[in-house]
């Protein structure tokens, strides 16, 4: 009956539990990844940077425009008695001419004081294009900067990516192992308390002594921390696997079994060779030190013309009331090349050319000291691998051993050959082995997984 309920609550756990191939680990950290996240939209940005400075190579159109009214009421000072000259001729003599002379020269001096209130329509419309002809270099080079900025970015989001399917992977088979030590960590702990149980029971019976009852005890005893400390690691591996791939399922839990990958079989010359061509961040910096040579030839342009072409086409009006007619309006047409040349900056323009130029140097000299550090890692991920493969080998050996010494001692006992005490040493000695052998073959995919990331091939799930 019991055997049933655990086989139930076991099966109940299971169904609770919401596993996850390594496969399915890689693409929810990838869609969850704060940090690749951001670089996706650094490629963006830097899409639009590129856009934003190549559209300055283009024509600049500008249209302008104002409309207004306004009524001015003007001061009783400004304004007075407006004499008529008409009212001055004598009816008897004046002719005709005078009269039409007259009327003339009253509508002059009318016009010459303003009345109030005054309003006032206008309308202005200008259309404004400024061409670049010539910046000495400076555009040309910098769309070529921003250019190889965007590959920067794409670079960058691809470093990240191979950094996080490497972390995740890494996080994903420590979690397996840290799973598979409580295991074996369990299956220890019960056979050395029904070993202790069989030497209590023949205790009780006289056939053994009290020192193989302390001993079977002390196995006991010091088994059980064991276990908890494996449980504890268990817990803070899957803690820290679910927040790599950022989720909050509880019951989130890696899937598989640990697969030795096919190794690749380079000398260390060769594999420095092969990451010198691959790494993407030789290429990184290849791309950095062509952006400073850029940034430096333009600096050194500062000292050529800046050419420019300026037209322009403007319509406008003035009408002395609100209402604008159509004979109203006037127009306009320029168009011009100016030029800008320095003549002396204070000595501003030279500063900023060899400041640029000891950021190439600079440059330069990073792409060196990266190449020596590249060469550093790949040896030191190459003996990593060997040594870890040598390890393995000789774990594999050693669980062969073990388990059959186990089956030797079972043997023995079965043919009253041997103690019980046999039978447990070795089965102690197998668990311990096994616990030597699953490390070793984490090793290796470790090891493994870092040496194909630093030759500069693309990691994939496995």
């Amino acid at each position: 009956m019991k055997r049933w309920i655990t086989l139930i609550l076991s099966a109940s756990c299971c169904m609770a539990l919401s596993a996850i191939s390594l496969e399915e680990s890689i693409n929810m950290a990838r869609q969850n990844n704060k940090s690749l996240l951001m670089a996706a939209r650094e490629i963006d940005k830097a899409d639009e940077q590129y856009r934003d400075v190549r559209g300055s190579l283009l024509p600049q159109l500008n249209l302008q425009g104002s409309y207004s009214l306004s009524k001015t009421y003007l001061p009783d000072s400004a304004g007075g008695v407006i004499p008529s000259v008409t009212d001055m001729l004598d009816e008897d003599e004046a002719t005709d001419t005078d009269k039409l002379i007259a009327g003339a020269l009253d509508g002059i001096v009318g016009g010459m004081i303003p009345s109030s209130p005054q309003e006032e329509g206008s309308l202005a419309m200008q259309l404004k294009m400024d061409q670049v002809l010539f910046l000495g270099g400076k555009l040309i080079n910098g769309i070529k900067a921003v250019d190889r900025y965007r590959s920067i970015q794409r670079l960058n989001y691809s470093v990240k990516e191979q950094d996080l399917l490497l972390e995740t992977t890494n996080m994903f088979y420590q979690t397996i192992l840290a799973q598979k030590v409580v295991q074996i960590q369990e299956e220890a702990l019960d056979t050395a308390r029904r070993h202790l149980a069989r030497v209590e029971l023949f205790g009780t019976e006289g056939q053994v002594s009290e020192f193989d009852l302390l001993s079977a005890r002390l196995e006991v005893a010091k088994l059980e921390p064991g276990l908890l400390q494996a449980q504890n690691n268990y817990s803070l591996a899957l803690a820290a696997f679910r927040k790599q791939l950022g989720s909050d399922d509880p019951n989130l839990i890696p899937e598989g079994e640990f697969v030795l990958p096919q190794i690749p079989e380079l000398s260390l010359a060769e594999a420095q060779e092969i990451a010198e061509k691959n790494r993407t961040e030789l290429e990184l910096l290849d791309i950095a030190t062509e952006v400073k040579q850029l940034q430096y030839n333009a600096e050194r342009s500062n000292f050529l013309p800046n050419v420019a072409l300026t037209a322009s086409a403007a319509l406008y009006s003035a009408a002395d009331e609100y209402r604008i007619e159509a004979d109203d309006f006037g127009t306009q047409y320029s168009v011009g090349i100016g030029f800008s040349l320095p003549i002396f900056t204070g000595l501003s323009n030279r500063s900023k050319a060899s400041y640029a130029r000891h950021d190439l140097a600079i440059a330069k000299l990073q792409q060196q000291d990266t190449k020596e550090l590249i060469n550093l890692q790949i040896k030191q991920n190459h003996q990593r691998l060997q040594s870890a493969l040598q390890n393995y080998e000789v774990q594999e050996q050693n669980i062969a051993m073990a388990e059959r010494s186990l089956e030797l001692a079972q043997l023995r006992f079965d043919n009253q050959m041997g103690i019980q005490l046999e039978v447990f040493d070795a089965q102690t000695t197998l668990a311990s082995i096994r616990l030597q052998y699953l490390n070793a073959v984490y090793d290796v995919i470790s090891a493994e997984r870092e040496f194909t990331k630093s030759l500069g091939y693309k990691l994939a799930a496995e």
